[in-house]
């Protein structure tokens, strides 16, 4: 029988891992699970992790929108509004929504952490809700 995969999470490197991890936390509504100095840290919210690695040279920090991408990472979530509304109010940088993609039925939105790295959060829409 395969084994099961049981967690997945993005690897995102930054210029300064105690200040994006306080980010996570202040801004974004995530806690710390682990740090290691300034060198890395594992922020969570609702069991879903992100890792944080500082880098040496922050030129080397190259977000998936500068590459022509959209979001780092995506995350489905239960309420776009009410997190959209939280994380608003919390002073995050939205980059847009949250808007209706009828294309593939999600209700979405996006902010950037203070690296660059774009953040997307959907909520599956099959109509007014």
């Amino acid at each position: 029988m395969p084994q099961q995969l049981i967690r997945s999470a993005p690897y995102f490197p930054v210029a300064d891992v105690a200040a994006s991890a306080g980010h996570y936390e202040t801004v974004l509504g995530f806690k710390s699970e682990y740090a290691a100095g300034n060198e890395f840290a594992i922020v969570s919210r609702d069991g879903l992790s992100i890792m944080l690695r500082r880098v040496a040279d922050p030129s080397k920090i190259v977000p998936n929108e500068a590459q022509g991408g959209t979001w780092d990472v995506f995350f489905w979530i239960a309420d776009a509004q009410s997190l959209h509304d939280e994380l608003r109010t919390n002073g995050a940088d939205v980059v847009y929504g949250p808007v209706i993609q009828t294309a593939y039925q999600m209700k979405e939105f996006a902010v950037r952490d203070q690296d660059g790295h774009v953040l997307g959060f959907g909520q599956d829409w099959t109509g007014e809700q």
